[in-house]
Formats: structure tokens, C-alpha cells, sequence
């Protein structure tokens, strides 16, 4: 059972900053999960940016929320939430599951971004033996979790690329906190891990990132963030939850691409998250957005095709313009200003 955590927001979180709204706050249930990646919302959050625009944020925990969450969001039990473009969700939009996709959560960079990446085992590469995806034929290689993920696009781009498919592996379905052991213990020959868990991998010498994410999909849409139809319809304060949302994100970047108060960024995600490690937080690879939440619709629109010609979905590539809505975006980036 999900359980809601009221959390006020510490004063000192608001220090010297004026309050847009003097009224009373008002409620927004938010779906997360307790990974790194949710670091820009607990920047805002801690920082008072919801505060400042008349928002009690209430955070609801739970397991996954690329799955869990987007029903508990079509039955109104919270109100927002992010999550991957997955097949599960493109399905769901089949079945006219009643959400928004309001803005960009997370997405692959340039060809360098390794946020996202096949590690391949140090002992191989350092020999010779893995030069390439092309040199993954006939190896076990771990593939992620689950099928119906970003994973299936990064590895069946990756061969592709290399003139292989996925039925030239020996594909091994092993959960991203699990594939630093199988690198250590010589199960696999690679696996697909995200960060923190890249770095770390380097950090043990067990691994090495053979195919970066932006190596084969520069660009592509890693998470999004969805609002629930009855919230959507509250726009005032959903576009405000986005402008604080925004924030967040904006200081993020600022820390970890611009270096600006990186030290105290850090600090405050090593009290606010589960990575617990300043040193670590230093080191992986910056999770990167787009700062005008703006969403890549094409993108998805290619991610909803791949997992069609896979044979994932039910049926055909949703009308993914009826679910995403820009007005959010835009009108959070009139009360903030665009980056």
C-alpha cells in the first residue's frame, strides 16, 4: 500500500524569498520513487520552490513508477508522477488510459551521454577481446530488467548498428542493481546499467562503457512527467507545480554542467536522496532535460515504432498527440523565464 508523506517545507528552505501566493497552499500528491534520478524534484523541494508558488507538495512512495504509478495517476490517486516512454505505457494509451505527458524529465544527450550505457567487463576490453557491440556474438549479455524498456532500444540499436540483432546474444534479463556483480563475477561479457551504477562499475574496475546511450539514440526521451486528467484540469496550479518542478531542474543543471553552488547541490541530495555518497554524486554522469520542459513528441513517436515492429504493443502506435499537452510547459516558462 502506497503511503502519503506530508513533508512542510523547512524555512530556512525559503529564506529571503517572497511568497507568490499568501493563501493557504494548496495540496499536489506526487508519485516517486527513491532513486537519484528524482534529485531536480528534491532540489525544488528543498529549496522552497513549490512553497513559493502556493504548493503543499505531498510525496507518495511506492515501487516503480513507470508502472505503478500511471494507474494510480488514471484513477486520480495522486497527481503526478514521472516514467519512462515504455511499451507498457504506449499500451496503456491504447487502451485510452486518461493521463497527460506535460514535460521532459530526462533524456539522452549528445553521442558522450553514458547516463544510459552497455558496460562491457574491464578484463575484456582491456585485451582486446571487446572492441565493439560487434564483438558481443555468441556472449551472455545482460539486457535489463524487463523487456518493453529504453533497454531494448539501447541494445538493439547498438547491434544494429554493428550489422547484428538481438538473437546473435545470449540475451540475460538481469535487474541494472544487479549488473556490477555479474560484471565481477564474469556472468555476462556486458550488461546494461544507468547511473549511478555506470560509474560505479568503473569505480570496481569491472567495467567499462562499450556504447554510450548517445552513441545510438542522441536525444531519445529517457522519462517524462505526467499529470493526471483531473489535475490537468486545475491548469493554474499545474502550471505552477511545473514552473517549481522547473526550477529544480534548472539547479540542477546549473550545479552539474555550470558548477554553480555544486558543493551545496551535492550536499543537499546527500541528505535528501538514498545515494549517500558526496564522492559518487561528484562523479557520475549529469542526468540532462530540457530546462523549458519541452517534450520530444517525435521521439516518442519513434520509441512508441520500435516497440510495434518488436511486437510489444497491442495494438498500433498511439495517437501520442492526444495525451501530450504544452500548455503547462509554456505557461511555466512565462513565470520563470526561459533557459
Amino acid at each position: 500500500m502506497r503511503r502519503v508523506i506530508a513533508l512542510a517545507v523547512l524555512a530556512a528552505c525559503c529564506a529571503g524569498a517572497s511568497p507568490v501566493f499568501s493563501a493557504d497552499k494548496q495540496a499536489v500528491r506526487v508519485g516517486v520513487t527513491d532513486r537519484p534520478d528524482n534529485a531536480a524534484l528534491m532540489i525544488a523541494y528543498r529549496r522552497g520552490y513549490f512553497e513559493k508558488q502556493g504548493i503543499d507538495l505531498q510525496l507518495v512512495g511506492g515501487g516503480n513508477a513507470a508502472q505503478d504509478f500511471v494507474a494510480a495517476l488514471s484513477l486520480g490517486q495522486i497527481d503526478v508522477t514521472n516514467g519512462s516512454p515504455s511499451a507498457g505505457l504506449f499500451n496503456a494509451l491504447n487502451r485510452g488510459i486518461d493521463i497527460r505527458i506535460v514535460g521532459d524529465w530526462a533524456r539522452v544527450a549528445g553521442t558522450d551521454d553514458a547516463t544510459f550505457a552497455i558496460v562491457a567487463r574491464k578484463d575484456l576490453m582491456d585485451t582486446g577481446a571487446v572492441k565493439s557491440a560487434a564483438d558481443l556474438k555468441g556472449r551472455p549479455v545482460g539486457i535489463g530488467p524487463v523487456h518493453g524498456g529504453f533497454n531494448d532500444i539501447l541494445i538493439g540499436e547498438a547491434l544494429r548498428k554493428v550489422g547484428l540483432t538481438v538473437n546473435d546474444i545470449d540475451q540475460e534479463i538481469i535487474g541494472f542493481g544487479d549488473g556490477v556483480a555479474a560484471l565481477a563475477d564474469k556472468k555476462v561479457a556486458a550488461t546494461e546499467l544507468i547511473e549511478p551504477l555506470v560509474t560505479l562499475a568503473a569505480q570496481k574496475q569491472v567495467g567499462r562503457v562499450l556504447v554510450a546511450a548517445g552513441a545510438v539514440a542522441p536525444g531519445a526521451e529517457l522519462a517524462v512527467v505526467y499529470f493526471s486528467a483531473g489535475f490537468a484540469q486545475k491548469t493554474e496550479l499545474a502550471t505552477r507545480y511545473l514552473a517549481a518542478f522547473l526550477e529544480g531542474e534548472r539547479d540542477y543543471a546549473d550545479a552539474f554542467f555550470g558548477g554553480k553552488n555544486r558543493d551545496a547541490v551535492i550536499q543537499l541530495l546527500v541528505e535528501n536522496t538514498s545515494m549517500k555518497d558526496a564522492a559518487l554524486w561528484a562523479a557520475i554522469h549529469p542526468q540532462h532535460a530540457d530546462l523549458n520542459g519541452e517534450v520530444d513528441v517525435a521521439n516518442l513517436r519513434m520509441q512508441a515504432e520500435f516497440y510495434r515492429k518488436a511486437g510489444m504493443l497491442t495494438g498500433p502506435v498511439p495517437d501520442i498527440d492526444k495525451y501530450v499537452d504544452t500548455r503547462f510547459a509554456a505557461g511555466a516558462v512565462k513565470i520563470i523565464g526561459r533557459r
